[in-house]
């Protein structure tokens, strides 16, 4: 009996059990139906909402123009913080300058206070005609005045003193005795060439300046100038000429051998192995005015990082430009017109002051002191910089110093050029002495890296 109640009592407590689970299984059937219908009105009411299957084309392209139009921005605000740094940096005597020229631009525009040409030469009509006899011929002297030579452009003028012959002031002409034509007389005075928008230094100066005055190696670069030394690097480098790929070709094959010929024999012994091609031609030039005062590594490493550039700008393609280091590409400011030279300082942040101020450092002593102060962070000596091809004589650099020269920080400047241009300081990294080792090699081991293949005899025609 007792048996028997225990079996009933298992039995109502699997039935409950069983209606429990019957239970819980339907009213997770519900719950599942519930939210799939939940889901469905959902998808609906986004496919209602969004009838227009180009907004999210639209919602992209408004997305990229909006951060063009940021990068645009951060360019712009880039160029301004620049150009009120160099304005704040202006030295007082251009201060002056602007003083000077702000009160000039006051004058009534109907007002000439220098007569031209035309005017001098009717003025000196009407002083012949008055005359009379064999003395009509004779010019009268001009009194003290401004006289300038004729061109605008230059926008400066020269006191002409009692001292000049009179003759100076009617154009190297003089009128007839039949008072109509003008018989023109041997030069007084050098010839001033007329400076135009095609002038090499951009912009042009608002007054006199030391590189105002044209060189006198623009067409002779075997002999060092008296000129302007900033002018005559400007009129060497002339403007980027475009490679064909013929032309393109030759440079490559040049690139190396060609400035290590000159540094070691002589840019003649170059030009006899028929080795100048019109962008080394130029570099002769820059380097003869330019660099001729620095020692060996130093005249290496420019010519090479200057034929880069050069050879890039004649032919901008996308592997020239991954050829050149970071640091020597162009900066914002480089979209301003600027003088061409500019563009080969190796140091940003010189070529941003040059583009605004180039005008401070213009002067041949800025040039001396580069020379004589430049130091390119190399621990060895100039025969470990290149190595030479046992077959065929040609040269290369050697991969330690084509490395080294493409770091910005071994371009450096020493103490004495920082006490004449201390705010080139921030620009320039400083020379504080070459390290003991910089994890390199010493000229026996480079020698052994000396290429001997037989591959290497081929000569571009």
């Amino acid at each position: 009996m007792h048996d028997q109640t225990q079996d009933g009592a298992a039995d109502a407590r699997r039935l409950k059990k069983r209606e429990l689970d019957r239970k819980a299984q339907r009213l997770a059937r519900e719950r599942t139906k519930s939210r799939i219908a939940q889901l469905e009105t959902m998808v609906e009411n986004l496919r209602q909402t969004d009838s227009n299957s180009q907004i999210s084309s639209l919602m992209d392209q408004l997305g990229q123009v909006t951060k063009e139009r940021d990068n645009l921005l951060q360019v712009l605000n880039s160029l301004g913080t620049t150009i009120r740094r160099h304005l704040d940096d202006a030295s007082p005597a251009e201060q002056s300058r602007n003083a000077q020229l702000e009160a000039s631009s006051q004058i009534p525009s109907g007002v000439s206070l220098v007569p031209t040409g035309v005017e001098r030469v009717r003025q000196a009509s009407r002083t012949s005609s008055e005359a009379s006899g064999p003395t009509g011929m004779e010019l009268q002297p001009m009194d003290s005045q401004l006289v300038t030579f004729g061109n605008d452009a230059w926008d400066c003028s020269i006191t002409c003193d009692d001292s000049l012959p009179p003759a100076m002031a009617f154009d190297n002409s003089m009128i007839t005795q039949g008072g109509g034509e003008l018989i023109p007389l041997p030069g007084l005075l050098p010839d001033v060439p007329q400076t135009t928008s095609e002038d090499v230094i951009i912009p042009t100066p608002p007054m006199i300046c030391h590189c105002t005055s044209p060189s006198s190696c623009a067409s002779n670069y075997h002999a060092i100038p008296s000129g302007n030394t900033w002018r005559a690097a400007n009129e060497a480098l002339g403007k980027s000429t475009k490679l064909s790929p013929e032309e393109a070709t030759v440079e490559d094959y040049t690139a190396e051998d060609t400035p290590v010929r000159a540094v070691l024999e002589g840019w003649d012994s170059v030009e006899r192995a028929g080795k100048m091609t019109a962008s080394w031609r130029k570099l002769r030039k820059i380097d003869e005015v330019c660099f001729h005062q620095c020692p060996n590594t130093e005249r290496l490493a420019i010519l090479r990082m200057m034929h880069l550039l050069m050879t890039y700008h004649g032919e901008p393609t996308l592997t020239r430009r991954a050829s050149l280091p970071r640091w020597f590409l162009m900066r914002p400011s480089q979209a301003l017109a600027h003088s061409y030279a500019i563009d080969y300082f190796v140091w940003p942040g010189v070529r941003e002051r040059f583009v605004f101020s180039q005008h401070q450092y213009c002067t041949n002593t800025f040039w001396d002191l580069f020379q004589s102060n430049l130091k390119v962070l190399w621990p060895y000596d100039f025969r470990d910089t290149y190595l030479q091809n046992s077959h065929t004589g040609k040269f290369q650099l050697s991969p330690m110093f084509e490395e080294r020269i493409r770091d910005i920080n071994a371009w450096t400047m020493s103490s004495d050029f920082f006490t004449h241009f201390p705010e080139l300081y921030e620009d320039i990294p400083p020379y504080l002495g070459i390290p003991a080792s910089l994890g390199g090699m010493p000229a026996i081991q480079a020698a052994q890296y000396q290429r001997q293949d037989e591959n290497a005899n081929e000569v571009v025609a």
